[in-house]
């Protein structure tokens, strides 16, 4: 038992945080004294666009917990590029791979506006990760919190991503996400899906993700490239 959580423990640190899809997180944490530095450019496609640029470093603690931290900065059209806001997250791993049928990891996060008429926000996922073959599942059951100032809100949702691994260098996917708030007595939900494709060269990966929106209150469709190098 105590080799099988060895080999666990070492399969899943390999490569650090090498990520195949862009909106849905899979099992994996940052090696210990391990730092990675993640780019993210995300663009919201609807009648006036809106684009988000994401800087992260995240850091492996232990071989099964990391901590990153981000800044956020956004430009929606017409308007000036702007420091949005900071955020922290960090993951632990519940059990080593291929123990569990899924193999499962606990992450959180806590963001916050510069504009501090906006909400607080708290997310907490359940990562559960599946490889069998070439094929490599990610499901994301979501919480999100927001509050203060104003009345609370509640969010529930899901990322799911299944991709096909043709090497460590490249895999194609497909991802579908969905989210359902609840304010008061109103109820808002959004759908969306949409191909993933990522190369890796090295300590380098490229990930471009779009999804197309499926509901009247998402947006018409959003785009998302993700770039890390371990540092």
């Amino acid at each position: 038992m105590y080799l099988l959580v060895v080999l666990g423990l070492t399969a899943a640190t390999a490569h650090a945080d090498r990520r195949q899809f862009v909106w849905t997180y899979q099992y994996a944490t940052i090696a210990p004294g391990v730092s990675e530095l993640e780019l993210y450019q995300t663009t919201k496609l609807d009648r006036f666009d809106s684009w988000e640029y994401r800087v992260e470093i995240e850091h492996g603690l232990t071989p099964v917990w990391d901590f990153s931290l981000y800044q956020i900065f956004i430009q929606p059209e017409g308007e000036a590029f702007r420091w949005d806001a900071f955020q922290v997250r960090t993951r632990y791993r519940l059990a080593p791979a291929g123990i569990l049928f899924f193999d499962p990891l606990l992450y959180l996060e806590y963001s916050r506006k510069t504009d501090l008429a906006k909400q607080n926000k708290l997310e907490l996922k359940l990562i559960l990760g599946k490889h069998f073959n070439r094929y490599v599942l990610a499901v994301n059951p979501v919480y999100e919190f927001y509050w203060a100032p104003g009345e609370p809100v509640h969010e529930l949702g899901y990322d799911i991503g299944l991709g096909y691994e043709f090497s460590y260098s490249f895999s194609l996917g497909v991802e579908t996400s969905g989210r359902f708030k609840f304010k008061d007595t109103e109820t808002e939900s959004s759908f969306y899906i949409g191909p993933t494709i990522s190369f890796a060269s090295g300590n380098i990966y490229y990930t471009l993700g779009y999804v197309v929106g499926l509901s009247d209150s998402g947006n018409d469709g959003r785009v998302r490239f993700l770039l890390g190098v371990e540092l």
